[in-house]
């Protein structure tokens, strides 16, 4: 038994490794593009509920988002929709 050689494919177990190699890049990849999704989705979103009443530093975060949600042609609220998309990545 221990003087059987194993006839095993080299290439596959190659192809296997690159593989393996690739669909952990590909997860990495959809992990900093998902990241870097939410940071635009945060930034373009609409703003809060009743965020004209706000008293501190929000107001002038609030404010923008408002402004960039009256874009015209609905324009902000597709781009919205898009970053929203589950399968996009």
């Amino acid at each position: 038994m221990i003087r059987e050689k194993v006839t095993g494919d080299g290439k596959q177990l190659c192809i296997k490794a690159y593989e393996e190699i690739l669909l952990e890049r590909r997860r990495n990849e959809r992990e900093q593009l998902n990241k870097k999704r939410f940071m635009m989705y945060e930034k373009n979103r609409p703003p809060a509920e009743k965020w004209y009443e706000l008293k501190d530093q929000e107001f002038t975060k609030e404010l923008y988002r408002n402004r960039v949600a009256l874009k015209p042609n609905n324009s902000n609220k597709n781009f919205l929709n898009t970053l929203q998309d589950p399968f996009l990545y």
